[in-house]
């Protein structure tokens, strides 16, 4: 295992303003922390184990296995959670013809004699419906990841909410209601959020230019002001 304190400060960054940015729209749906930031479904769909889940959730770190060992404890994970509809796990035999991996390499992963490689991740999450890096990525980087898809749902959620609250208000001359009135200031914060760290550098740019041209002109904001 890696020393804990060896994280990436920016890494360690990232994942707490996830967490926090899921926690703010989950209490803006009514629902409390623990609900949205449940350790046991993040574990589920992260992959991470539920002890590391609960300590990146309090903001400390948690070190690393090293990547052979992840991959086996996510690796064991699925074959425990992912089931026929019968209820009943997949044999190795059924991975191996599913997947394309040869049932004896199947039986090595699973076994820990052998090390997997990208093709046999590739497979493996393939066969068992993950996303690409699920069974190899760092466990900070699994968790923010599994958080970034929660916080899309919760954002289409507290959009649609809000479009069916708004009441009808000021639109743009084109008749089309404007970016603020349509999301307000907390959507357009939210959206800004999810952005890349060059798309936010560009909007930042685009809100300098906007303020330092009101301020130019000394007018207000129109929409704020007619919303």
């Amino acid at each position: 295992m890696t020393d804990a304190s060896s994280a990436p400060p920016a890494a360690a960054h990232q994942l707490t303003a996830a967490i926090e940015r899921v926690a703010s729209l989950g209490a803006k749906l009514g629902r409390d922390r623990d609900e949205v930031l449940d350790p046991g479904q993040l574990t589920l769909a992260s992959g991470v184990p539920l002890d590391v889940v609960g300590t990146l959730l309090q903001g400390q770190a948690a070190g690393e296995p090293d990547i052979h060992k992840r991959f086996r404890q996510r690796l064991s994970l699925l074959q425990e959670t992912y089931l026929k509809e019968n209820g009943c796990r997949y044999s190795h035999g059924e991975i191996a013809r599913e997947s394309g991996i040869s049932r004896q390499q199947v039986q090595a992963l699973f076994g820990g004699t052998r090390r997997p490689t990208m093709d046999h991740c590739a497979r493996l999450e393939r066969f068992f419906r993950r996303p690409a890096g699920f069974l190899q990525s760092e466990d900070d980087d699994a968790l923010r990841c599994t958080l970034t898809g929660i916080e899309r749902s919760l954002l289409q959620e507290y959009q649609e909410c809000t479009e069916r609250d708004t009441l009808p208000v000021a639109s743009t001359p084109a008749g089309r209601p404007s970016l603020y009135v349509r999301h307000g200031v907390d959507g357009i914060a939210l959206r800004a959020a999810l952005l890349t760290d060059q798309g936010r550098a560009r909007l930042l740019q685009w809100l300098d230019d906007y303020m330092e041209k009101q301020a130019a002109v000394g007018e207000p904001d129109k929409e704020r002001t007619s919303a």
